[in-house]
């Protein structure tokens, strides 16, 4: 509104700064919705909540899973299946002391495993359950416990082979049926009846000539615990009777 002398009254452009300035101040406002104000837009808003979590991959392991050195725990709730654990870690049961990148654990007496192993582990199969995918490959890890008992030892009823001074209980006079079993089990039923004294290489069953040049009370032929075949063995094994 302007006067009969043309000029703009001063209530008039005060009125003007001040519409002016509240304009100005609703385009920071709305501005500062978009940017600068730390808020994520409404496009931004969406993307974060539709976005996969990232995956917890268990176990964490360098470039091959339970490697020779390395130690493992039982994962809980999960029968044979052991993960990736620093041997420090009070969890760790057993350290890996052989491995194979090919084959398969089962059964035990036909692995590469030491005779010091007390069991061994199929990795394809601890590795899927533990990262939640389906099984594939080959391998396996030969273990030991970190604390006794040690199965893998003589006479503690386990490991991949026939040691001597393991025992075995045989069910049959002829001693055609023989399991390994723990010296400690004596006098039970399915316990040790006999202890192995000597074990010969590439042994032939049969004839007039005693293997154990009569210095056994029984002979098993270790294929008996593989593959019953009770003529040729790669192993004979000489026993007393407990």
């Amino acid at each position: 509104m302007r006067t009969k002398s043309g000029r703009i009254p001063p209530s008039s452009l005060r009125h003007a700064a001040a519409t002016a300035a509240t304009i100005a101040a609703l385009v920071l406002i709305t501005g500062c919705g978009k940017a600068g104000d730390g808020h994520p837009s409404g496009t931004a808003r969406t993307s974060a909540a539709v976005a996969p979590p990232t995956p917890s991959v268990n176990p964490s392991y360098g470039e091959q899973f339970l490697a020779e050195g390395e130690c493992a725990a039982a994962e809980p709730g999960r029968k044979d299946v052991y993960r990736e654990v620093p041997c420090k870690d009070p969890e760790a049961v057993a350290k890996v002391v052989d491995r194979a990148d090919i084959g398969y654990p089962d059964p035990f007496e036909a692995t590469a495993c030491s005779d010091n192993t007390d069991f061994a582990v199929n990795v394809p199969v601890s590795m899927a359950l533990l990262e939640n995918r389906p099984v594939s490959g080959e391998g396996y890890a030969c273990m030991r416990n970190l604390k006794g008992p040690h199965p893998g030892d003589p006479g503690g009823g386990g490991g991949p082979r026939i040691q001597v001074g393991d025992c075995v209980h045989s069910a049959g006079k002829d001693g055609s049926y023989v399991a390994e079993v723990s010296c400690r089990a004596g006098g039970k039923k399915d316990g040790a009846t006999h202890k192995v004294t000597k074990i010969l290489e590439d042994a032939i069953v049969g004839g007039f000539d005693d293997p154990c040049d009569g210095e056994a009370d029984a002979m098993f032929t270790e294929n008996s615990l593989i593959d019953d075949d009770p003529v040729h063995s790669d192993r004979l094994l000489c026993a007393d009777k407990l």
